[in-house]
């Protein structure tokens, strides 16, 4: 089996977070007692180096409630690897985002945003939330940063799409839009804000028609594209499991292996990413020509046959 190379790994370092999203797929808050020494998230570094990868992505929980997050993001800078940090942006003073680029000048940054007012946001995030990222993120631009605006789509702000786009205009980010996975605490709030098929491809409408200046990211659950997950994408949770995707930690047959048992670069080349590709749509005649089956994850884990919201049978 030829098997490409990784190109997009994300790190959970931390389930610690100062926010309570109720569309959180890890359930975040709470520090984990399985979080990863300083010394143990080098090493998975140095095997992710082994391994050929070419981004790491380093996700929480809010990776910035780890005090040794500078460390680690210029081990990797120093590495060679392109390193990416999600953040919610609220712990991001002035001093902090200077302290980022000197640890690692090129860092990408993707700053999760849900709505262009504090109204929309902080329906998902809480009060105060939005001024508390908005100013973080200024702080981010005026120290020189490739920010990119992260956008997950739901029930609640799917409509407020436009608004998005300008605000990335303004400020001069990127936008990367996503669709909610009604998993972890998100699972509790799904009927509130799981997107219909209707609003879904209301989305990729607007995201079809725009011709403005800002660089869009689209994931394949919008589109209808091909998933990466266990493909050319991965996900090391906080204990060191390794998934397809994240939203796959609820899913022990679908794991991939432990880096504490296994160095990343074996787990990876010995994985065939059939496995994750749904029976239904692997035998289906549309896969492949006119479908590439959407988000294996809502496959998988929320309508156990094909991914609803994107198959042309359904």
């Amino acid at each position: 089996m030829s098997r490409e190379r990784p190109r997009n790994i994300e790190f959970e370092i931390t389930t610690a977070c100062n926010y309570q999203c109720i569309h959180c797929y890890c359930n975040a808050g709470p520090k984990s007692k399985n979080e990863l020494s300083t010394e143990q998230v080098e090493s998975v570094i140095d095997q992710l180096v082994e391994a050929n990868a070419e981004l790491l992505d380093i996700v929480g929980g809010e990776p910035l409630v780890r005090p040794d997050i500078y460390e680690i993001l210029s081990y990797g800078y120093k590495k060679g690897l392109q390193m990416m940090m999600n953040t919610n942006a609220s712990l991001v003073t002035k001093e902090v985002a200077r302290k980022l680029k000197l640890a690692c000048p090129s860092l990408l940054i993707g700053v999760s945003l849900d709505g262009p007012t504090p109204e929309i946001h902080e329906k998902i995030r809480g009060k105060g939330t939005f001024e508390k990222t908005m100013k973080g993120m200024l702080n981010l631009l005026n120290e020189g940063f490739d920010v990119t605006i992260l956008f997950v789509v739901n029930a609640l702000n799917y409509k407020y799409i436009d608004d998005m786009l300008k605000l990335a205009e303004r400020l001069g980010t990127h936008l990367y839009v996503d669709r909610f996975v009604p998993v972890g605490r998100g699972f509790f709030h799904k009927d509130l804000l799981m997107p219909t098929k209707e609003q879904i491809q209301y989305v990729a409408e607007k995201l079809e028609e725009y011709n403005g200046n800002v660089q869009l990211f689209i994931e394949e659950n919008i589109f209808g594209g091909e998933c990466t997950a266990g493909k050319t994408h991965a996900s090391i949770l906080v204990d060191g499991t390794v998934v397809p995707c994240g939203h796959f930690r609820y899913s022990p047959k679908f794991y991939m292996g432990n880096i504490n048992e296994k160095p990343f670069k074996e787990i990876w080349y010995s994985y065939d990413p059939q496995h994750v590709v749904p029976k239904q749509c692997s035998s289906c005649s549309l896969y492949k020509t006119s479908c590439e089956a959407g988000c294996f994850a809502y496959s998988h884990l929320i309508y156990s046959s094909c991914d609803e919201l994107i198959c042309k049978l359904v």
